[in-house]
């Protein structure tokens, strides 16, 4: 399950496109690895200090130069150093989204690190963190704002949503063993404590898998590895932060982990036991979706190893 999480994150990394196109231009994850898309093209970095099999995330700047990034428990900044209060951070790089960074709406200099515990740690739930790039001769550093509780038991899953109104942001996240999902608002005053609360889809008995959004926002993919291996897609209000319309795809009795939506919003890709399939969000009925289902990794037979 640790290599199939690894394989797909390099699609998926959790590097969150806050605005500006070039911020998420430099990814670090793996064993030191990382890639750089300054060019226009994937180009292999190895200068990164992560060592992590799952979540992780990073951030540049308006110009696709690096800022920062983090398995969730420890931050470096661009020179590959530790920020001076850039160590316990409560996420787990054994988490599937250990953390997300979403900048401050309004702001150019304050960040946000949203971290997951979920099962892998059993303690640290989602909390976040925030970034002052102004500190430290502006390598940045964390604030007394750090380890901030937002569930007390989370789902290794976090995701990030533009707001109806373009600049905030909405930071959704599920309870452990429950239907539950938060939405939290991200303004230029910062997290608003008091989430907006849905209650739909399964009970979750597991809590390993990916939550992403769709480009236009208007859609949220849930993968969950553990219990029913299934994949559910809701509906998101981008105004109220609710979730709605649930549809459970049925993953043919894989292991689905990761998710990705298609630029148009309308495929959606599930990595499962170290293969990739799409689906057809437009095929019609729950059913009709599963079974529009297409591997389109050739080197790898459904279900492979």
């Amino acid at each position: 399950m640790k290599k199939l999480g690894f394989i797909f994150s390099i699609l998926i990394c959790s590097v969150f496109f806050a605005a500006a196109q070039n911020e998420g231009n430099i990814w670090y994850f793996g064993y030191n690895a990382g890639l750089d898309f300054n060019s226009g093209s994937p180009v292999s970095i190895s200068n990164g200090q992560l060592n992590t099999l799952e979540g992780c995330a990073s951030i540049a700047d308006n110009n696709g130069d690096l800022l920062f990034y983090t398995d969730g428990m420890v931050v470096y900044n661009k020179n590959h150093t530790i920020m001076p209060n850039g160590s316990g951070l409560l996420g787990n790089n054994s988490s599937t989204q250990s953390s997300i960074i979403v900048k401050k709406p309004a702001s150019s200099t304050i960040y946000y690190i949203f971290t997951v515990d979920g099962m892998s740690g059993m303690s640290g739930g989602l909390n976040y963190s925030e970034v002052d790039m102004t500190l430290n001769g502006s390598l940045g550093d964390i604030t007394i704002n750090k380890n901030i509780l937002l569930i007390p038991q989370a789902c290794e899953k976090v995701t990030a949503i533009i707001h109806q109104n373009g600049a905030d942001f909405w930071v959704i996240s599920r309870v452990e063993n429950s239907d539950t999902f938060h939405s939290y608002l991200l303004t230029s005053s910062g997290v608003n404590l008091n989430p907006v609360i849905t209650n739909i889809g399964p009970i979750y008995s597991g809590t390993v898998g990916y939550l992403k959004g769709s480009p236009d926002g208007t859609r949220i993919a849930a993968a969950n590895t553990l219990g029913n291996q299934q994949v559910n897609v809701f509906n998101f209000d981008k105004l109220t932060g609710i979730l709605s319309n649930e549809i459970t795809i049925t993953v043919a009795g894989l292991y689905p982990y990761g998710v990705e939506f298609s630029p148009n919003n309308d495929i959606l890709y599930v990595s499962a036991d170290a293969s990739i399939y799409q689906y057809d969000l437009l095929a019609g009925s729950a059913t009709a979706i599963s079974n529009s289902m297409i591997n389109v990794d050739p080197t790898q037979p459904a279900g492979a190893p």
